[in-house]
């Protein structure tokens, strides 16, 4: 299994309105992430309008990422489902086109007990027992919590290597560690504060920013990494400018118009989301230059 750690950027989906996908746009964004120091590339999280895109699209996205990393830096493809047979089926599929990891992602109607949710999880790392697994929580978005009952469950099964949280609460983070220590190596999400969570232990940072700035995003990897935390705090207040437009705007059409900013032409929001406005372009706009340029 590889071994995942760093810099990953969650990948933006390029879609024309005509739902025919733009991978000449994904392989030249990949190139260019690769060449600024990434260590790994991750299609289908939430950057990626996994919910909105189409098995085809699905498809066709995923073999042009890997096609282009060509084994230089590890691959990671999300997967979900609303039952356990759709979640096994596409990370079966997922595994058979070559990605090295699974980020496994529940999508949930009817409530579920914690014993149902550890075993929707259960069911997909055991079903491709030589993928590394990281497991996702966003409770805002997956309307439940991965609580110590569930990772309890989850602790047994050797491919669950890997903890993702969206939730925003570095505390939580902080009793995982002193409860399991190593057991599930913790990556920060845009929700957190990347250099609060390596102090915590973290391993790095999946998420969508890395497309727009990954020159930075490894130079505050690199700081956390050799415990230079000073000179990594003066980064992420810089850094987190991004981050707080985020959370006025939403990720994903945040994510889409800065890449148009900076040259790329990776199309609108997949429907029903709805592009960036004017407003917050001019502001993201602004909050690039000065990053870029620091």
């Amino acid at each position: 299994m590889k071994k995942l750690e760093g810099i990953i950027p969650y990948l933006i989906s390029p879609v024309n309105d005509d739902g025919t996908v733009k991978l000449n746009v994904l392989s030249r964004l990949c190139n260019d992430l690769i060449a600024s120091g990434v260590h790994g590339l991750c299609v289908f999280g939430s950057v990626g309008e996994f919910a909105y895109l189409t098995p085809g699209q699905k498809d066709s996205l995923l073999r042009e990422v890997i096609t282009t990393a060509a084994g230089r830096v590890p691959v990671v493809a999300g997967v979900s489902g609303f039952s356990i047979a759709q979640a096994v089926s596409e990370a079966i599929k997922f595994k058979n086109m070559g990605v090295d990891a699974i980020v496994v992602m529940l999508q949930a109607y009817f409530p579920l007990s914690e014993m149902q949710i550890a075993n929707y999880f259960k069911s997909v790392a055991s079903a491709v027992p030589d993928l590394p697994i990281i497991l996702y929580s966003n409770p805002k978005y997956m309307h439940f919590e991965m609580s110590y009952a569930i990772f309890d469950q989850l602790i047994g099964v050797p491919n669950i290597q890997y903890f993702k949280d969206a939730s925003g609460n570095t505390g939580k983070l902080l009793s995982i560690v002193n409860k399991y220590g190593n057991r599930f190596k913790i990556f920060s999400a845009s929700a957190h504060i990347p250099t609060f969570v390596s102090l915590l232990g973290g391993i790095g940072w999946m998420a969508g920013p890395a497309c727009l700035i990954p020159v930075q995003c490894v130079r505050l990897y690199e700081l956390c990494k050799t415990h230079s935390y000073a000179d990594a705090l003066v980064l992420q207040k810089q850094l987190w400018k991004l981050n707080e437009l985020f959370s006025t705007f939403h990720l994903v059409p945040c994510i889409k118009a800065g890449l148009e900013i900076l040259g790329y032409d990776v199309g609108k929001p997949v429907l029903p989301l709805m592009p960036l406005s004017d407003k917050g372009k001019r502001q993201l706009e602004d909050i690039l230059l000065e990053i870029r340029n620091s």
